[in-house]
């Protein structure tokens, strides 16, 4: 693609490969990578301005008005309003800039427009490194180095925490109060910033820092220290003075900048997506190419796709994935958690990327850790995301044993911090979870390798085997056999992806998502659209594109932080329907404006046919679930064929919707409030038709599986009472 320039400037161009866009002189480089910065700078600081009333926003939507940006009671006569107005105002000076350079008939439809670098440090973060044994980090043993990330953030602090259980090393008969610690040093190749030697000389910078390390269960101490942008290489060291009077213990700190080059180019990346206006209509095709969310990504293409519905094939694609060798399917059918895997053809990847509602300890949590701790061991930057609330001890446990002496191997445990900002209620805390499924690889070294996993399953064996395990002979394990745990099967449904450009922009997106403000919840997008007006010529191309080539875009969503983008995605998507609208979902509660959509298709004439389920013994829900997906049935019964999963112990729990046989999403995301209020959630957008056929066969087999409901299932009227009184919640 080349770029013409305005004011009668005619610049040297030349292609980029297809992911990166096209190359300028670095002037004319510097000057849009700049606007591109400028513009998701911007964005973050009107962020903290976005509507948070989520009442407000349907009224909005059901009137098919645009999304209301900002506060409602941020007027021009409040005191933010001078600043929000420049930033507007801003934003779209640079917009248009970045538009007046842009054509779209150098455009092929795939790919950026072209691919900048995001520079600026945004938010703070805290990292921890915590021993729990002293075999832990042993000197001798082969062991990872810890990636410190001083040089993305605003203020990054490292705490040291040390955990040991006092009792293990000191008997309960000594009679002195002295409180134990470790002797611990750290020494760096540049400046670390830490503690003064007195408790009142506040912070000094030095290349050594030696100190006494206490054991939290006593002391309660929290060492942090930050360290000068030109650290690269650091050594911590450790031991117990009663023990030894050398160090025993310790690991290597490197800049992960140093560590992986990879992670440099993921983590800063920013694709400027051209976005076409004008003579498309309304359909999916229109919907596909003329949408405006920050957090969705440019259009790509990929190279193939695979249907993971059958379990076997789910859990064996990602060993496959990981390991390039197959599954034993003997081991998958004894439910092995000790199962050998073969990595002799393994390929290697500089990232991996786990998010999971569930990292359980039994089989599958056992497989998959296993996978992923040799990578680890090879040096892979591994990152985890979990909800805190649905991680038991015995859960947490077999991500410990993931992480043991590999520090390049991260788990964040996902937590919502209520803020000042109108973002929730103390309930909301506790409520909210990271619901995204998703398992990438990124391999730079060899792209085809790369690969994308998304759908409705979590890593939880409740999500592969019908029947229940029993561990007995694994204590460490849930034995769901015995009733630790409740037990049902979730008939789901995923997809693997495979090319490299449209795994990367994914990556990017997710890591973006790793790197937000632990407060605010804020991240940054990492792409930014650029209107332009298309000529009819330039709408048929794009039109005629899927035809013979897949498109695919991927969307992220964080609720009271991104202006409820999922929910206006998935209104502007029935929006779009005129013929079909098929849909799976085990929960169906509909927001108003949804509901609102969906009533507008089906005068429009269109068809839908939606199942779900209402019984949900066996999912860990509350018994008022079943009410709350009786009453979207309800709202829906007399112009909507809807349909109750009927198969004995079990629980449909596919997402999947096709529209106009053209059109297809697969993700997280569930037909009710919580996910598009609450919950983190992401899915896969394809616009193809040979895709959305194969995505319509598996619907329709799914509502196969149903009974058509006819007549309106009772509600209880307590259970009614509670639905309304907490009606975000369902």
């Amino acid at each position: 693609m080349k770029l013409m320039w305005l004011g009668g400037l005619v610049a040297a161009v030349s292609l980029f490969s297809a992911c990166t866009g096209p190359q300028r002189a670095p002037s004319s480089i510097m000057y849009d990578d700049e606007r591109a910065n400028r513009i998701q700078e911007i964005d973050i600081e009107l962020s903290h301005y976005w509507n948070k009333d989520w009442e407000y926003n349907q009224e909005l939507f059901q009137k098919g008005l645009p999304n209301a940006t900002f506060d409602r009671k941020l007027n021009p006569n409040d005191k933010d309003w001078g600043r929000v107005e420049s930033l507007l105002t801003e934003r779209s000076q640079e917009i248009r800039q970045l538009s007046s350079k842009l054509f779209l008939r150098e455009w092929s439809g795939i790919g950026p427009w072209f691919a900048a670098s995001f520079r600026p440090r945004l938010f703070d973060k805290e990292e921890v490194i915590t021993i729990k044994s002293m075999d832990d980090f042993k000197l001798g043993m082969p062991q990872g180095a810890f990636p410190i990330e001083h040089n993305f953030y605003n203020s990054y602090t490292l705490r040291f925490e040390n955990d040991l259980p006092v009792s293990t090393h000191f008997p309960h008969d000594r009679q002195d109060n002295q409180k134990k610690y470790l002797k611990a040093r750290l020494e760096c190749d540049a400046d670390i910033i830490h503690p003064g030697k007195w408790i009142f000389s506040g912070e000094t910078r030095s290349r050594v820092y030696e100190f006494n390390w206490y054991y939290n269960q006593e002391n309660g101490q929290r060492v942090r220290v930050k360290f000068s942008p030109a650290v690269n290489y650091c050594k911590f060291y450790f031991r117990d003075p009663e023990r030894s009077k050398t160090w025993s213990n310790g690991l290597q700190l490197v800049d992960i900048g140093r560590a992986t080059n990879e992670w440099i180019k993921l983590t800063n990346h920013i694709d400027i997506c051209a976005r076409p206006e004008g003579n498309f209509g309304k359909d999916p095709s229109a919907f596909f190419w003329t949408q405006d969310f920050n957090y969705t990504t440019c259009p790509q293409t990929f190279d193939k796709l695979v249907n993971l519905r059958d379990p076997y094939k789910s859990m064996n694609q990602k060993i496959l994935a990981l390991t390039g060798s197959p599954l034993k399917r003997k081991d998958f059918d004894r439910k092995n958690p000790m199962a050998e895997l073969d990595f002799s053809k393994a390929p290697k990847f500089d990232v991996i990327w786990v998010s999971s509602l569930n990292f359980s300890a039994d089989f599958y949590g056992m497989v998959m850790s296993s996978a992923l701790r040799y990578h680890g061991q090879q040096g892979t930057q591994i990152r985890i995301l979990v909800p805190e609330v649905t991680m038991t001890r015995k859960d947490k446990a077999i991500l410990s044993r993931l992480q043991q002496g590999l520090p390049n191997i991260k788990v964040q445990y996902y937590r919502y911090t209520v803020s000042d900002q109108n973002n929730g209620g103390w309930l909301d805390k506790f409520h909210r979870v990271n619901h995204t499924k998703l398992m990438i690889g990124h391999s730079s070294t060899d792209p085809k390798a790369s690969f994308l996993i998304t759908g409705g399953r979590n890593i939880r064996d409740s999500y592969i085997f019908s029947d229940r395990p029993f561990y007995k002979a694994y204590k460490f394990l849930k034995n769901y056999g015995d009733g630790e745990e409740d037990y049902i099967y979730y008939d789901d449904f995923e997809i693997e992806i495979r090319g490299y450009n449209f795994v990367k922009s994914v990556m990017a997106q997710m890591l973006a998502f790793w790197m937000r403000d632990p407060e605010s919840q804020r991240y940054r997008s990492t792409n930014v659209n650029v209107p332009k007006e298309a000529s009819l010529d330039q709408v048929a191309r794009l039109r005629a594109l899927p035809e013979s080539t897949p498109v695919v875009r991927h969307i992220t969503s964080m609720p009271y932080f991104d202006g409820y983008q999922l929910e206006k995605f998935y209104i502007d998507m029935f929006d779009s329907a005129q013929s079909e609208l098929l849909l799976t979902t085990p929960y169906f509660r509909p927001s108003v404006a949804i509901s609102a959509a969906l009533d507008r298709a089906v005068q429009r004439g269109v068809k839908a046919k939606i199942i779900t389920r209402i019984h949900l013994a066996g999912d860990g829900t509350p018994k008022i679930a079943e009410d709350v997906n009786k009453q979207g049935i309800n709202r829906h019964l007399k112009d909507v064929e809807i349909y109750e999963w009927t198969q004995d112990n079990s629980i449909m729990h596919a997402k999947i919707l096709v529209i106009d046989k053209k059109l297809s999403f697969i993700s997280s995301v569930n037909m009710n409030r919580r996910s598009f209020i609450h919950d983190t959630e992401s899915g896969v957008l394809i616009l193809h038709g040979p895709t959305a056929m194969e995505m319509r066969k598996e619907a329709l087999d799914y509502i196969s599986k149903g009974r058509r409901i006819t007549a309106a299932e009772k509600v209880g009227w307590i259970n009614s009472t509670l639905i309304d009184w907490g009606d975000s919640y369902f």
